[in-house]
């Protein structure tokens, strides 16, 4: 039988991990998440110029926003409902439910 583990356990994961972690949190207790990808205007110029030769001048950023995969600006992760850090999606078993966390301060001395 697999190990399943419900998303309830993941947060509760995640609460335990960052505090053992005080520079990471859950993306449930980040108030602002957007600040945390970037943005068209931050991007390198010759990505932006990718995007206004496919979509325009005007509809690029728009583009961007919907079809484009927001780079994020800061390390993250899932905590599994099992308290097992990853850092791709991908790599996360079957069935096992996560908490995003992502690394927004410095290490308490």
């Amino acid at each position: 039988m697999q190990e399943t583990y419900t998303v309830e356990q993941a947060s509760q994961q995640a609460l335990e991990w960052c505090k053992k972690h005080p520079a990471w949190k859950r993306i449930c207790d980040i108030e602002n998440t957007d600040s945390l990808y970037y943005t068209f205007s931050e991007l390198p110029k010759r990505e932006q110029n990718w995007w206004i030769d496919a979509y325009g001048e005007y509809s690029a950023e728009s583009a961007w926003r919907e079809f484009g995969r927001g780079k994020c600006k800061v390390p993250f992760g899932h905590i599994t409902g099992k308290g097992e850090f990853y850092d791709d999606i991908l790599k996360v078993p079957l069935h096992h439910n996560t908490m995003m966390v992502f690394k927004v301060g410095r290490k308490a001395i």
